[in-house]
């Protein structure tokens, strides 16, 4: 049901007709400058993105850009980080991985979709490192998502042609709520969920009909945020969301409300995991996790 998706979609505006992917004040699809979250890093083999932690050894990213499900990476796999520097690009071996003890994979859709991986030999000095959110206060807060791949219009979706150097962008939404939401609202069976571990969001193109939480939970009609307005989709998965410069949710999955309901939909358009305007996208909780990144990255 629930796609893995992760990369960043521009919000096209009826107004103006332009797409826009970036932080607030971007006005087109530019990447972010090297200078800009030199600590997001691009994962090569998996095509994900992940974040420094602080002290430099450590990489944020999810469970599934590593394996499918299970807490071992395949036999024989590696997988090299890349630093994107305004000095050029300085690329790092994994020498471990950690799993999430739970991760089992999407056919459950329980969570737990979180990976530490440790580096070979410390992060270049030039890469900023970045502290995890702990406190669980991130519901109804903006937050600020970093990743690299596709990028695309919210009316048409990914253009899986886009992005192909693998920079870097970046764009804003607002969490509406925790995964707790889905559990007893929709048809289907979400009975194995990780209550709490999961931070969920719409892509709202400014319209109450594509406001699709917002049409499902009359309590969280939100409009969205205009022009910096974004979604998750292929190429971003395992990058960072900040919240006042911290790591507060993981890039995790995107998929249509009709994956969840049967009735009042909001997605724009028939396809389920385009990351097209009024799907809905869910981001590893890093508060909920705290204790567990804290106990892999304490050597």
């Amino acid at each position: 049901m629930m796609a893995v998706l992760a990369a960043l979609f521009a919000l096209q505006t009826a107004e103006s007709g332009r797409s826009i992917v970036g932080v607030a004040g971007s006005n087109s699809q530019s990447p972010l400058a090297l200078n800009q979250y030199t600590g997001v890093v691009y994962i090569e083999e998996a095509e994900c993105s992940g974040s420094l932690l602080t002290g430099g050894w450590y990489i944020l990213t999810a469970a599934h850009c590593l394996n499918d499900g299970g807490v071992e990476v395949p036999k024989g796999t590696k997988f090299t980080v890349t630093f994107k520097l305004p000095v050029g690009e300085v690329s790092i071996p994994a020498s471990e991985y950690y799993i999430h003890p739970g991760w089992t994979g999407y056919e459950s859709e329980v969570g737990n979709d979180i990976a530490v991986l440790r580096l070979r030999r410390r992060a270049p000095n030039t890469a900023e490192q970045y502290a995890i959110n702990r406190d669980k206060n991130e519901v109804g807060k903006v937050f600020t998502k970093v990743g690299y791949g596709y990028i695309g219009t919210g009316a048409i979706g990914q253009d899986e042609d886009s992005n192909s150097d693998e920079k870097r962008y970046a764009g804003q939404n607002r969490y509406d709520g925790t995964i707790d939401l889905l559990k007893n609202a929709t048809e289907s069976d979400m009975s194995e969920l990780v209550l709490g571990s999961q931070l969920i969001f719409d892509f709202d193109d400014g319209s109450a009909a594509h406001d699709t939480l917002g049409r499902h939970f009359p309590n969280l009609v939100d409009r969205g945020l205009g022009k910096d307005e974004i979604a998750t989709a292929s190429g971003d998965s395992g990058g960072p969301s900040f919240i006042d410069g911290k790591i507060a949710g993981i890039s995790s999955w995107g998929f249509s409300d009709r994956g969840f309901f049967k009735t009042n939909i909001g997605d724009i358009d028939s396809i389920d995991d385009n990351g097209s305007f009024g799907e809905i996208s869910g981001d590893t909780r890093v508060s909920f996790y705290a204790s567990w990144i804290d106990r892999v990255t304490r050597n």
